[in-house]
């Protein structure tokens, strides 16, 4: 034994000799096995803890701008031809993938039964296609009839929600109403509307979104907002969403610094800088959840020395080093924690995998919708595998196991075997 290599056949078999050993025998105690429960446990916690709020970042993300732009140009009443032109410009820079100029404008929709407030987005029919939640683009909007007709036609798109709040169908009359009249010598009209027929729904997976936006022909969204000739606003999407300062200084290059721009981040930023916070925060309190719970391995360890106090003994006897048998119990630690922090990664990854499944048991065990999509604002529980994550989660655990393990299996090494044999 006092040949023993380090960590060795002979260490690790004693570590799963005693490890293995019952508790009448001295074995591992109840600790040590709730220990290990509690390792698991957290160790699983957090892997679906940080899956869906990443989960959670990346859909909000997805959804918030695949339904608006990444950068605005605000036109200020230039002619259309001019920006026209200007937005093949900008679209042609490296730092824009697509830029499409749009009419914006807040209506009320409202139909026989039911109102509900609105912005209405007025697009030309070929940017249909740079539009990512809607199937099909330019060709599926024809078939239905959208921008096909005098001035782009009566055809128009609605979210899904804003659909179902209003209880509207394909083929429904929609009523839109624009505060904004006329300018006549006799000062500016009264509110203006007009009913239009409802082509088909889109959904951006958002619910804010897709309970607030129309989308309109262009040409239509001119004529009924008394728009005729201009534009509001030119929508841009580049290739890092959360990255818009290149693309930003590359179009006020473009325009020379005559019209001005502004990125979502100006009034999103905030919003998805408290999501990072708090995944940050949640974070840091698991990891300090998990090293509280690998600290009952101390109590463990403490108690399995005890216990082999006579057995440590005849091995120091024999010629055991210390240095052995601090590697014995530090491998018993370090066994309760990697067995822990792995079955409790795979259950992690499992249930993240499966997280439509998993939430639909739960919702029929509890006899309710647990995540109903009205009041959290997402079609269902997003979670986003980050492998990564999960391999320093599982790390974290292990390595909180083998320190914690380190003062108990030091004061196995210390043993005096005189002393314990004597007490024996």
């Amino acid at each position: 034994m006092s040949r023993a290599t380090p960590f060795g056949q002979v260490e690790r078999t004693l570590a799963w000799r005693y490890l293995r050993a019952t508790r009448a025998n001295g074995g591992v105690s109840v600790v040590s096995i709730v220990s290990f429960i509690g390792i698991l446990l957290a160790v699983m916690a957090l892997i679906v803890i940080m899956s869906v709020m990443s989960g959670f970042r990346a859909t909000l993300l997805d959804a918030m701008l695949g339904g608006q732009g990444h950068v605005f140009v605000y036109t200020q009443d230039e002619p259309a031809e001019s920006i026209d032109e200007l937005a093949l410009q900008i679209e042609a820079l490296p730092e824009v993938d697509q830029a499409m100029p749009i009419i914006e404008q807040q209506v009320l929709a409202s139909t026989d039964r039911r109102q509900s407030g609105a912005i209405v987005r007025g697009v030309r029919t070929q940017d249909l296609n740079n539009l990512p939640f809607l199937e099909g683009g330019e060709d599926a909007a024809r078939a239905f009839g959208f921008g096909e007709g005098k001035n782009g036609g009566d055809v128009i798109m609605v979210g899904r929600f804003l659909a179902a709040e209003l209880g509207l169908f394909p083929g429904d009359k929609l009523t839109l109403i624009t505060p904004n009249g006329f300018n006549s010598p006799f000062g500016n009209t009264t509110a203006r509307k007009k009913t239009y027929t409802v082509g088909q729904f889109f959904q951006t997976g958002s619910v804010e979104l897709d309970q607030l936006y129309i989308l309109m022909p262009i040409e239509q969204a001119q004529l009924f907002f008394n728009r005729r000739g201009v534009y509001d606003k030119i929508d841009l999407r580049v290739p890092e969403p959360m990255n818009t300062d290149p693309a930003e200084r590359a179009v006020q290059a473009t325009i020379e610094y005559k019209l001005p721009t502004q990125s979502w981040k100006v009034q999103r930023e905030a919003y998805f800088g408290a999501l990072n916070t708090e995944r940050s925060m949640m974070m840091i309190i698991m990891l300090i959840l998990i090293m509280i719970t690998s600290l009952n391995i101390i109590t463990g360890v403490v108690m399995l020395v005890k216990n082999k106090t006579r057995d440590i003994a005849i091995l120091r006897t024999v010629g055991t080093s210390r240095g052995s048998v601090m590697r014995v119990f530090l491998m018993i630690g370090a066994l309760l924690g990697l067995t822990g922090a792995l079955i409790g990664a795979a259950l992690g990854v499992v249930i993240v995998l499966n997280i439509d499944a998993v939430e639909a048991a739960i919702s029929f065990v509890i006899q309710r919708e647990l995540f109903p999509p009205t009041v959290y604002g997402l079609d269902g529980l997003p979670a986003e595998l980050n492998w990564a994550e999960v391999s320093f989660v599982t790390l974290w655990a292990m390595a909180m196991s083998m320190v914690v393990t380190i003062w108990p299996a030091w004061a196995a090494a210390r043993l005096d075997p005189v002393e314990a044999l004597r007490f024996e």
